[in-house]
């Protein structure tokens, strides 16, 4: 799963559009998410999702005329939304967001959270 999510060129894409995922650790964090909940998944669903990664770049250029790693942030946003009007395109767009997004605000399993300051809350 790993392979096909980096084939598909979200992480450049959620690099570009989220400011949270721009620390190494944040996206580290974030693709563990994905691939980890999507190793989940049973068998030909998880083939499904690894397809539709893979030929995700495809779609891309068919819609916009331009590779995805190197669309601008504005012109990324646009076509993608025209990618996720393809059947099952936007579903996997939307959730491997979502899965990078919270993966990037809860950190790498196992990390360590910071004790609140004492002071902080009187």
């Amino acid at each position: 799963m790993r392979d096909a999510l980096r084939a598909s060129g979200l992480r450049s894409y959620w690099l570009r559009q989220y400011g949270c995922l721009h620390t190494l650790q944040a996206r580290t964090a974030a693709e563990a998410h994905v691939t980890g909940t999507l190793n989940t998944l049973p068998l030909p669903y998880r083939a499904a999702y690894a397809l539709t990664l893979r030929l995700l770049p495809a779609a891309f250029l068919l819609v916009s005329g331009r590779g995805l790693r190197k669309a601008s942030a504005a012109e990324g946003r646009r076509s993608m939304r025209r990618v996720a009007a393809l059947p099952g395109f936007g579903d996997v767009v939307r959730a491997s967001t979502a899965l990078a997004l919270l993966g990037a605000l809860d950190g790498l399993p196992g990390q360590q959270q910071p004790a609140p300051h004492r002071g902080a809350d009187r």
